[in-house]
């Protein structure tokens, strides 16, 4: 390589980087922007096994939940729950870890399919929540007595 190609190739390379950046940027203000997205904490199980906490994006939609992971370019959400699905929700208060901070819920929501998700939220997504639930149209909800 001669010795003008080289900086030439690292300034692609950056370029290619910024651009990225500024990609992942607007796709996480083009969801948060939407209306009925909240942050939300999800537990997620790792590729080995274990399973963890991550925080992202859930959005509200009509007949379901979505949650989108944050900085990344993937336009579809991770994890989709449909109301559907959705057997039963337990909630329980989580006290603020720090002095003055504002407490949270955590919800465990059980599937169809035998699958529990559960995700940590604040008090004010967490009555939001609540309302979507209790929201839904007539016979969209497992075990809807209309």
């Amino acid at each position: 390589m001669s010795d003008l190609s080289i900086p030439i190739l690292v300034l692609g390379i950056g370029m290619l980087l910024v651009v990225a950046a500024a990609l992942v940027l607007l796709r996480q203000l083009a969801i948060a922007r939407r209306r009925g997205a909240f942050e939300c904490t999800l537990e997620r199980r790792g590729l080995v096994g274990g399973a963890g906490w991550q925080t992202g994006l859930m959005r509200f939609g009509t007949d379901r939940l979505r949650w989108f992971r944050p900085f990344s370019l993937r336009l579809r959400p991770e994890v989709v729950i449909r109301r559907a699905d959705i057997l039963d929700v337990s909630r329980r208060r989580l006290p603020s870890r720090v002095e003055g901070g504002a407490d949270s819920y955590l919800l465990e929501f059980t599937l169809r399919e035998g699958r529990t998700v559960r995700a940590i939220v604040d008090i004010v997504s967490g009555a939001a929540l609540n309302s979507w639930l209790e929201a839904a149209p007539t016979g969209l909800v497992l075990g809807d007595a209309d």
